[in-house]
């Protein structure tokens, strides 16, 4: 029987040069030459994001973002998306959490069209109201059909009941149908002319440039952009109640989907690298410990995760499987056991350097791409991180330490406070999960 091959120490990697300018108007401008591409990938970022809208219009800011690319005032659907094909690009617009996001990756002869249609894009949308009206249809339909997947519809179960009432988190960045069904196209011309704006935006060019002809471009197509815009909201998330369990009632399931955690870290958190390096050892990677214990030991599911997800404010740390619902109890039970002994058993030095060589190891990977390594800046555009981020990356995880994981998994992971909140058959799990004093159980409809 032949052996599994040894690791070998991960290849040196330095991400690539880039330069930072900062046009008159506020514009901040991300050039990172790639000599060897012939392609270029340009990304938008506005300050636009769902945490820019009002919660009584959840879901204004992704509709914004995806109606961008429907047209502009020159151009209605049908000649926008004629230009799109003859520059060989497509444009997309998306929005998240922390910023909106408009780009297209081309041919770098392409660089001067794609990037005057990206601006009149984004500073003279056409907001027809017809084409409003079918993505906010296709919204609704999308926000409905992921409440009938055991999944999505923990997912967004997870976020309402671990977030205290009135928290922007405590919902889908996309809205419910609630909010979405009270939006009309006005709501969408007045948050786009509140909210664009070259004070909070930054562009990002990657791939076959010059970057001093990039800058001419840029000038060109941006430099008379005027306008000042708000920013996003702030605030502090807090987290509602101690230690719960949850079931979303899905009579007939033979499943649950299981979702276990609290409140995480920020993305300006001290401890981010050493949260990253102790997420990825109890549930990041394959060889993780819920992976390990769920999976290949007890073959309870398919796999076990568990992930933070650091935002402009604090996010949610989670913690996923989907089982059997004969084991749900049990594996509800070993989940939080993991949970437990991450904060009392530190790893070993063999367990911690295997899991930082492969974070290591794997970082290059992102960075194939000249969309890649676009997306690579708009951390340091949206967060304001230093411009060495990305060249001290693996020199910040290579430092971590077993003592590290130690003090942040008692500092970070709280099962006693955790939400445990499943998807399944409310009738068949109950009674079991009230004998097992995992703590008070509330059920309640998936509707």
């Amino acid at each position: 029987m032949i052996g599994r091959p040894p690791a070998t120490a991960p290849r040196p990697y330095r991400f690539p040069d880039f330069e930072h300018h900062r046009l008159d108007n506020g514009l901040g401008v991300w050039f990172v030459p790639l000599p060897d591409r012939e392609l270029v990938s340009i990304h938008l970022l506005t300050d636009a994001g769902a945490a820019a809208e009002a919660e009584e219009q959840a879901g204004l800011a992704s509709l914004t973002a995806r109606l961008l690319v429907t047209g502009t005032r020159r151009l209605d659907a049908a000649a926008f998306a004629e230009t799109t094909e003859r520059l060989g690009i497509e444009v997309g617009s998306e929005s998240s959490w922390d910023s909106a996001r408009a780009g297209f990756t081309a041919l770098g002869s392409k660089l001067e069209d794609g990037l005057g249609l990206l601006a009149e894009m984004l500073r003279t949308p056409r907001l027809d109201a017809g084409e409003f009206d079918r993505i906010k249809s296709e919204r609704l339909n999308d926000i409905l059909q992921s409440r009938s997947d055991p999944g999505r519809l923990a997912d967004e179960s997870f976020l309402r009941e671990v977030f205290a009432d009135a928290q922007p988190y405590g919902r889908l960045a996309s809205g419910s149908p609630e909010t979405v069904g009270g939006l009309a196209v006005e709501h969408v011309r007045d948050f786009h002319a509140q909210n664009y704006a070259p004070n909070v935006a930054d562009i990002i060019i990657a791939g076959a440039i010059d970057p001093a002809s990039a800058l001419g471009s840029v000038e060109r197509n941006l430099a008379d952009w005027s306008g000042t815009a708000p920013g996003h909201r702030s605030f502090q998330p807090e987290q509602r109640g101690g230690r719960r369990v949850v079931v979303v009632d899905r009579p007939g399931s033979v499943q649950s989907e299981l979702r276990v955690g609290h409140l995480g870290i920020d993305r300006h958190d001290a401890r981010y690298f050493p949260a990253l390096v102790m997420a990825a050892l109890l549930g990041g990677v394959f060889g993780s410990r819920l992976n390990l214990r769920l999976r290949e030991e007890l073959g309870y599911t398919y796999g076990a995760r568990c992930a933070y997800d650091p935002r402009r404010a604090v996010g949610p740390f989670t913690a996923t499987a989907a089982v059997q619902s004969e084991v749900t109890v049990d594996a509800i039970r070993e989940l939080l056991g993991q949970l437990e002994r991450i904060r009392q058993e530190p790893p070993s030095e063999d367990e911690l350097r295997g899991v930082r060589d492969y974070l290591v190891g794997v970082f290059p990977l992102r960075f194939e791409t000249t969309g890649g390594i676009a997306s690579a800046i708009e951390p340091l555009a949206v967060y304001d991180l230093p411009n060495d981020w990305w060249h001290t990356y693996r020199t910040s995880l290579e430092s971590v330490t077993v003592e590290d994981v130690h003090r942040v998994a008692q500092e970070l992971v709280r099962p006693e406070e955790a939400l445990i909140l499943l998807t399944g058959d409310a009738e068949q799990l109950r009674g079991d999960l009230e004998k097992a004093d995992l703590g008070p159980v509330e059920v309640i409809p998936a509707a």
